[in-house]
């Protein structure tokens, strides 16, 4: 695993820049619109002719993924798209739409870059969810690796789902390490969470908290620390990273290490018919753009973690770690959960005991990659 460089310095942008075939290639606009199927609009031109892509995000310039993933995209998107015809427009934190809105501001052209969680699209991703499911990892880099192996043109998920949704993931960012935490009670065993009131995130955790006997509640994570202070919900599952920027370590006391919860996948995606309409040269930045920027991401992530994790036991938190002797409730948790993903997509029509097996593989790939270039 390369160094993790905090923005693209000039060195990095020059590092990239051989890639580049040289000369400019103009693209002029195709008509793409089909009013019976939504198929997305072809790429919006500036006067020169170059490709505008309006890059939407739900990240902040100071979560762990926009402070280095997307900034380093950015950054290098900046310096070598104009040399093969690209330019870019940047959004934060939900200023086209919300997370729920990404696959359709995608679809309609509104956005020609957006950042999709599978979490919040359930009904339109179901299957590209499979990356959240409890017991894959606890590494951040092994789920980006993974999740992006899977999503590439060829592939079960990308071709049963993805591309239907025009959706072509450019690079993924994986939140490793959701546990769960409480405000008022301890967590010593998953028997704990049973009849009490916790926060979800959607998707898969949702799941979690339904096989553990809890009552789920949706609410956005920046009104969990009122919440916790009232009493009106009890807990959440979370990783550790979503933790400090909202100083709910304040309000949190209690939290499991190794539990195994589950992840959060989101992907940096391109609409699939503006990415067929690039010239090769305009996806060779974006390709090794991504690559940089999934690399950087999964690194600051997973940094984060464990600064989190310290941040929290710093604050007084008790942090009960999973032991042997509990272990199997949280594993029996993990298995419910994946048999119940399955059961109820293959209900409808979905093949998801094929793609959790190819997860499962991609996963053990990922890991086994990332081992060998730890050592």
């Amino acid at each position: 695993m390369n160094a993790f460089v905090s923005a693209a310095s000039p060195h990095t942008v020059r590092r990239y820049r051989s890639i580049r075939p040289g000369r400019r290639r103009k693209q002029t606009a195709g008509v793409l619109v089909s009013l019976l199927t939504l198929a997305a609009c072809a790429a919006p031109h500036d006067d020169n002719g170059d490709v505008i892509l309006k890059i939407a995000d739900s990240f902040s310039a100071t979560h762990p993924i926009g402070r280095s993933g997307t900034k380093i995209f950015l950054d290098i998107l900046r310096a070598d798209g104009p040399d093969v015809g690209l330019q870019v427009e940047y959004f934060a934190s939900g200023q086209l739409g919300k997370q729920s809105d990404t696959p359709a501001l995608l679809r309609t052209g509104v956005t020609q870059i957006a950042a999709v969680s599978p979490a919040y699209v359930g009904t339109q991703l179901p299957l590209s969810n499979v990356g959240d499911l409890p017991g894959l990892t606890e590494n951040s880099c092994v789920g980006a690796n993974a999740m992006r192996a899977m999503m590439q043109p060829g592939t079960t998920l990308f071709e049963h789902e993805l591309r239907q949704q025009d959706v072509h993931p450019l690079w993924v960012a994986y939140v490793s390490g959701y546990e769960a935490m409480s405000g008022n009670f301890p967590i010593n065993s998953a028997a704990d969470l049973d009849g009490k009131i916790m926060r979800s995130t959607g998707g898969v955790a949702d799941r979690v908290v339904d096989v553990a006997g809890a009552a789920g509640v949706s609410m956005p994570i920046g009104d969990l620390y009122e919440a916790i202070s009232r009493g009106t919900v009890e807990g959440t599952l979370a990783s550790p990273v979503s933790v400090t920027p909202y100083k709910l370590e304040e309000v949190l006391h209690y939290s499991t290490v190794g539990a195994e919860l589950g992840g959060f996948t989101a992907t940096y995606s391109v609409s699939e018919s503006v990415w067929q309409d690039l010239s090769d040269q305009q996806r060779a930045v974006l390709t090794e753009a991504s690559d940089v920027a999934q690399e950087a991401a999964c690194i600051e992530v997973q940094k984060s973690v464990d600064e989190s994790k310290q941040a929290m036991l710093d604050a007084g938190v008790q942090m009960d770690l999973v032991t042997d002797e509990n272990r199997r409730a949280w594993d029996s948790i993990a298995e419910d959960v994946r048999r119940n993903w399955v059961d109820d997509l293959t209900a409808i029509g979905l093949p998801a005991q094929r793609i959790l097996d190819e997860a499962t593989a991609a996963f053990d790939d990922a890991g086994a990659q990332e081992a060998g270039e730890t050592k």
